[in-house]
Formats: C-alpha cells, sequence, structure tokens
C-alpha cells in the first residue's frame, strides 16, 4: 500500500480498530526512537526505586508517561513528584483536586515506592505495552485527525460506569460529547450542571459495555471531526505497512446515537482490579 492514497477516516478507524496490537506492534518497528527507549526502558526500569530517580531520568520517564497518555507532561516535574509522593486516596491530595483520570491512573501505580515499582518483568510488559498502543494511537492521527481519540474511546470507554467517571477523562469526554453533535467548545461554555445533564440524556453509559454502541459513537465523533473527508497518510506511516484495502467493508454503517429504537445488542462489561501497577492497564 502507497503512502500517497487516500483514506476515509472511519474506514481506516475501522481497519485500526480491528486489530490495533497488530497494527501497533509494526508501528513500533518503524519507529527506531520508539524502539531504543523501550530497549533502554526494560535494562535500566529495575533499578529506579525513587520519585527522584525516575524524574531523572528523561528516558525511563519518556516511557512511563505515554503508557499513562501523560506525554505532555514530561516537564512538569513538580506536578508529577506531588502525584508520586502524595496518598492518591486523600481528598487533599493533588490528583483528587484535578479530578483528571490520567492523573489518578499515575498517582496510584506510582504513590507507593516501598517497593521498586518496576521490579517486576511482568509490570514492564504491560507498560510498554501501553506504551506502545498509544504511541501507535498518535502515529495513526497523523494520518487522519481524530483516529487517536476514537481508538482511545474504544480501548477505555466499556470501563466507563459512570457519567462522572467519563466527565474525569478529557480524551473520552471529548469523543463522548461530539459524538452527540454537540460542539465541545459550546459545552465548555456550559456550567458543570449543564454538562452533567446533557450526557446523562444522551450518554447511554450501561450500553458503554456493548461494542456497537461504542464504535456508533467513535464513527459518529469522527463524523463531527470532517470524517467524510479523505485522509492521506505520510511516506512509511503504519497503514503503509499493511496491504489491505481499508475503504473494503463498508457494511458497518453509523446509526442514529440519539434514536432510542436502535438495536445495539449486548456486550460483557470489564471490571478491573485493583491493587498492583500491572492492575491499573488489565
Amino acid at each position: 500500500m502507497s503512502g500517497s492514497l487516500g483514506f476515509q477516516p472511519i474506514p481506516l478507524y475501522q481497519q485500526y480498530a480491528a486489530k490495533e496490537t497488530t497494527y501497533a506492534t509494526a508501528s513500533l518497528k518503524a519507529n527506531p526512537q520508539a524502539t531504543a527507549l523501550i530497549t533502554y526502558f526494560n535494562a535500566h526500569a529495575a533499578s529506579i526505586t525513587t520519585p527522584a530517580q525516575l524524574l531523572g531520568n528523561y528516558k525511563i520517564l519518556s516511557v512511563v508517561l505515554g503508557a499513562f497518555n501523560l506525554q505532555s507532561s514530561i516537564n512538569d516535574t513538580a506536578l508529577l513528584k506531588q502525584l508520586m509522593t502524595q496518598n492518591p486516596n486523600s481528598s487533599s491530595s493533588l490528583a483528587q483536586k484535578l479530578g483528571n483520570a490520567q492523573y489518578m491512573l499515575f498517582a496510584k501505580a506510582l504513590s507507593n515506592w516501598t517497593t521498586a515499582p518496576f521490579a517486576s518483568a511482568s509490570d514492564r510488559a504491560q507498560l510498554v505495552s501501553s506504551y506502545t498502543t498509544n504511541t501507535f494511537e498518535q502515529t495513526a492521527n497523523t494520518e487522519a485527525p481524530g483516529i487517536a481519540n476514537a481508538l482511545y474511546f474504544t480501548r477505555e470507554a466499556p470501563n466507563i460506569k459512570s457519567i462522572t467517571a467519563l466527565q474525569s477523562d478529557s480524551k473520552l469526554l471529548q469523543v463522548a460529547v461530539n459524538a452527540t453533535g454537540i460542539s465541545y467548545d459550546d459545552y465548555v461554555q456550559l456550567s458543570f450542571t449543564q454538562q452533567t445533564k446533557i450526557l446523562t440524556s444522551k450518554i447511554k453509559v450501561s450500553q458503554l459495555q456493548t461494542p456497537s454502541y461504542v464504535k456508533q459513537l467513535a464513527e459518529q465523533y469522527l463524523i463531527q471531526q470532517g470524517g467524510s473527508a479523505n485522509a492521506t497518510p505520510a511516506p512509511g506511516s503504519v497503514a503503509s505497512l499493511f496491504s489491505d484495502d481499508p475503504s473494503a467493508d463498508g457494511s458497518d454503517s453509523v446509526l442514529n446515537i440519539l434514536n432510542p429504537g436502535a438495536n445495539l445488542g449486548s456486550g460483557g462489561s470489564s471490571d478491573s482490579s485493583s491493587g498492583n501497577l500491572l492492575s491499573l492497564f488489565a
């Protein structure tokens, strides 16, 4: 597949969502910088035993923050230090005050330094897996804007059990709001009470464990992002590594998510356990 071919975002999303692990692995192999970071992380992360050591090691910190979708916070060392040295369950903690899902996950995973947080090979592997997936989604976003959020929503929405939890994750929230046909810029101008009322009336939280419903929301979001326009992947992009035609299967059209009569089917729920670093990515 040539990088000069155009792709429509929705078929591209369908292609990637169907086998994201395969594409993420291929994308990693085509990214020497990311591969080098992971190699370094695997070789040295186990020796990190304090927050100061983590903050002082840019390469390891890059992988850790990438695994939590916090790449943009890599220079916010004061913030990261507080997240790693406070009890995230305390109402006075920065993690609680920020009300951000990614920061809370990071704090819960790295607030206990009684044992080295990356000593376990399985925990390191799970962090690398999450870093690989998140890096792939950012790469895919350069091929079709909105793809990263759509893929993230597809993976994480089934874990959401309340409107409040949805509101705490900015990436999930952007997809949910735009999928209802509401401009996110308009949404943020509303009061919290108004925002909650709109989401409660438009988003069926109980159906976020239903793959077809999640897929409809993700596709509707892409439409709101201009998903009818072609997007051209850059030469050497992950899409060019595969020969399948992303527009070959157009059978799963977007349904009207506000139609109460839509037949969404049923899906299994996902409930991650807590208590260690690995469980936060389960």
